[in-house]
């Protein structure tokens, strides 16, 4: 009886089988035709991997399970048709970006350890979830039966995947591509600097083609890699911004001028500058934070408590002076 039962659990395991994948781990649903009664599972070397308290008999009613090294005696009442479902450590995956061109491309990068494992219907959960123990958003999570894509259910996002055999190792295949016409962006934000030449970080804009996890990007454009960075999450419709490390042509000239000066106070004219150097339109964000007790006269900025913020566009070679009356406590 237990060879026949032995039997019977190694030929079910060549079955179709569900997988969603989680940043740290898997779920797993095979299909079983149960004999009635009592039926034996042979996990082998993968029952390390599998949490302890996940798996279940779906379709009959339990009774017992017996665990003996890596095999499972289950006890039930019923037979037929039924689903084995447990939780799996030694899979695992994420998402990452490559924006080339103007195409953007979603990639899946899939982790497997131990044995080979067939998907006929397989999902990938991305998101903020980073944990080592099964974190519980991601449990709850695996209780929605049927959760869009463009939703993103306790920090998760959902994409389903072609059907395959993943084999040990990584596996890295595109599994979204769309165009999407991003804006160049150059910044600077952070406290008033007078300094000459200030950088700039240089960075895309664009509206998501699709639901975008958070995930590394890299850039490509003309041919020249350009910079790696991390994509946050970003519904689809949303304005996603990347921004991909210090520029290497362009520089925010400045100038700073005392007008005036008190026992409590410096008044200044600033004059910041930047030319274009590249043969497409940018868009300029400065964002710049004062000491308190400043007072500002900027015209076309956004004035915050901490400072202010502006936006502006250069076409092609073209240069923008921007002028700003600054009074600082001495």
């Amino acid at each position: 009886m237990k060879k026949s039962l032995a039997l019977l659990a190694l030929g079910l395991s060549a079955l179709a089988q569900e997988v969603a994948v989680y940043p740290g781990f898997a779920e797993v649903k095979e299909p079983v035709d149960l004999p009635a009664g009592a039926w034996v599972f042979l996990a082998g070397e993968k029952f390390s991997r599998i949490l302890p308290g996940s798996l279940r008999l779906i379709g009959v009613e339990e009774t017992e399970r017996v665990f003996q090294g890596s095999a499972v005696l289950f006890r039930y009442r019923g037979e037929g048709k039924a689903t084995l479902r447990y939780l799996y450590t030694g899979l695992s995956g994420e998402v990452f970006y490559t924006l080339e061109e103007g195409q953007l491309t979603a990639w899946a990068r899939l982790r497997l350890e131990g044995e080979a494992l067939r998907a006929e219907r397989l999902t990938l959960f991305a998101g903020e979830v980073r944990a080592r123990a099964v974190p519980q958003a991601a449990l709850r999570a695996l209780s929605l039966e049927e959760t869009p894509a463009s939703e993103s259910p306790f920090g998760l996002f959902r994409y389903e995947l072609p059907p395959r055999t993943l084999f040990p190792g990584t596996t890295e295949l595109p599994f979204l591509r769309k165009e999407v016409d991003p804006e160049r962006l150059l910044r600077y934000q952070g406290p008033f600097r007078a300094e000459s030449l200030l950088p700039l970080e240089r960075g895309y804009r664009f509206r998501a083609p699709f639901p975008l996890a958070p995930g590394g990007l890299e850039a490509v454009e003309g041919g020249l890699f350009l910079g790696q960075a991390l994509l946050p999450a970003t519904p689809q419709g949303e304005v996603a911004e990347v921004w991909l490390g210090q520029d290497l042509m362009a520089r925010l000239g400045r100038k700073v001028e005392l007008l005036a000066q008190t026992e409590k106070e410096a008044t200044y004219r600033v004059e910041t500058r930047l030319e274009n150097p590249y043969p497409y339109p940018v868009h300029l964000l400065l964002a710049e934070t004062f000491p308190r007790g400043f007072r500002l006269d900027f015209p076309g900025a956004v004035l915050v408590p901490e400072g202010y913020r502006l936006e502006a566009a250069l076409k092609p070679k073209e240069a923008r002076l921007f002028t700003y009356r600054l009074a600082l406590p001495r």
